[in-house]
């Protein structure tokens, strides 16, 4: 990554401070163990008391979310509403990140973000909670 820093900074600019928290790893997408149980970096104003941290795993959710990604997931909100995006356990399966879509069926379907993965209506899941921020990308959800 590259970045550019200024060799001198000019009296008259302001610099934000930015505030971090150290938050464990939940897991991937598709395991539910913590993946750092030390944590990683937060950003403190956006971490929710109560919040997982998720790691993305794979190319389902590109170009939204993409391979190594890290989301904040919110356990308070389980209640599935379309368009918005959630982990999810399948029993068996372990946990998935999908959109939630209504589709022509009138039925509530786990969707990708990425055309190259089919709708998915698992027989059984539990709503581990909704995804509200997105981070290194950093775009609400």
């Amino acid at each position: 990554m590259n970045v550019d820093v200024p060799k001198k900074l000019d009296h008259r600019e302001r610099v934000t401070p930015v505030r971090f928290l150290i938050q464990p790893v939940r897991g991937l997408a598709s395991a539910g163990q913590p993946v750092d149980p030390e944590g990683v970096p937060v950003l403190a104003d956006v971490w929710r008391r109560g919040s997982l941290l998720y790691r993305v795993e794979g190319d389902s959710m590109t170009p939204t979310l993409n391979d190594g990604d890290r989301v904040y997931v919110d356990p308070s909100e389980t209640e599935l509403r379309e368009g918005r995006i959630y982990i999810c356990e399948i029993p068996g399966d372990g946990h998935t990140i999908k959109r939630v879509r209504r589709l022509d069926d009138g039925q509530l379907w786990l969707v990708s973000d990425n055309p190259a993965y089919r709708p998915w209506r698992p027989s059984e899941m539990r709503i581990v909670g909704r995804v509200y921020y997105h981070d290194p990308v950093g775009g609400r959800l």
